[in-house]
């Protein structure tokens, strides 16, 4: 594993960490593999993911949109470090080869990679360290799925001021508002920003989808939002669409392409597996030191073939 200095502790004016939240880059991520370990996918076959995150060249929409004022203001919120993040290449090619290293795992709230002898976690305080995002549980007023379980009624502030005639919205028609318009209300800018951050990069989905009314009933309500944990919300869907992406999908010929989707935030996935490795060259990641969050460390990623990345660190036994 490549050794990085640890982060430094928060700020105290920041807000208090969950325990998921604090854990070091010493945590025991690394498992002595046993016999018993098996993999879930013993036939390859060529992977593709049809559908991904916004991702976080989204990112660069949100620059665009918001004035030096308004960033100045959205700094203080609780993605104020999206800001800093750099909006990299999504590598599909990667992720697809780790996925083929799954094995059994009898958590439910994780995944375990066997890559040679070396068993590789990935659970929620990797998410909370990479992204910086709260992971904490939900609070009382949600139910099991982080959805508030009493909902005004009707159209929310959102549709009735930007969306008239609409009784919601589609994901596609806020990424255009975005894109094409200009709000001079610092704080409504601000709202529309958190709600795009959280519906189209952490809990990303096709763009025909609407957007979940609840989100725009929720930003009314600065402070609530804030601290409402989308870190673990935005980790438990990642973790759902990466556990079943190839269940189901093996196929005898190597000539068919499967197709799979991945929602949620799977670049905090790709970079978990940057992290995983001792050596990667410039032709795939850049690393630029240690920072927090740990997401902010890497950029300029680049796209890669399948067969190079798996000859190169996946079949590779110096690079784990």
């Amino acid at each position: 594993m490549k050794s990085h200095p640890s982060p430094r502790a928060p700020s105290p004016g920041a807000p208090a960490p969950s325990a998921s939240r604090i854990q070091t880059r010493s945590s025991p991520n690394i498992v002595a593999a046993g016999p018993s370990e098996e993999h879930y996918h013993k036939i390859w076959f060529y992977g593709r993911p049809a559908l991904i995150s916004g991702g976080l060249v989204a990112i660069n929409l949100v620059k665009k949109f918001l004035t030096p004022t308004k960033k100045s203001k959205f700094i203080s919120t609780s993605f104020g470090h999206f800001l800093d993040f750099e909006p990299l290449v999504f590598s599909g090619q990667l992720v697809y080869c780790m996925l083929l290293k799954e094995v059994f795992h009898l958590n439910p709230n994780e995944m375990m990679f066997k890559v040679h002898e070396t068993l590789l976690k990935f659970s929620i305080s990797d998410f909370a360290l990479i992204t910086g995002l709260n992971c904490a549980e939900y609070p009382s007023f949600c139910n099991e799925d982080g959805i508030p379980k009493q909902l005004p009624f009707g159209s929310s502030w959102l549709c009735s001021k930007y969306f008239p005639g609409k009784s919601s919205i589609y994901r596609g028609d806020l990424y255009d508002f975005l894109d094409q318009n200009q709000v001079k209300d610092d704080t409504n800018a601000i709202k529309l920003v958190l709600i795009f951050i959280v519906d189209y990069i952490l809990l990303s989905k096709k763009d025909n989808k609407l957007v979940d009314k609840y989100l725009s009933h929720m930003v009314d309500s600065l402070d609530m939002f804030g601290s409402f944990p989308w870190g673990r919300k935005s980790f438990f869907l990642n973790l759902e669409y990466l556990k079943i992406a190839l269940k189901g999908k093996q196929t005898d010929s190597q000539q068919d392409v499967i197709y799979y989707e991945l929602f949620g935030f799977p670049t905090a996935f790709q970079i978990w597996i940057y992290e995983c490795f001792i050596s990667l060259p410039k032709t795939v990641i850049s690393y630029n030191g240690p920072k927090i969050p740990r997401i902010c460390s890497w950029s300029k990623a680049f796209k890669s073939k399948f067969f190079s990345l798996n000859e190169k660190f996946f079949d590779c036994e110096e690079v784990c």
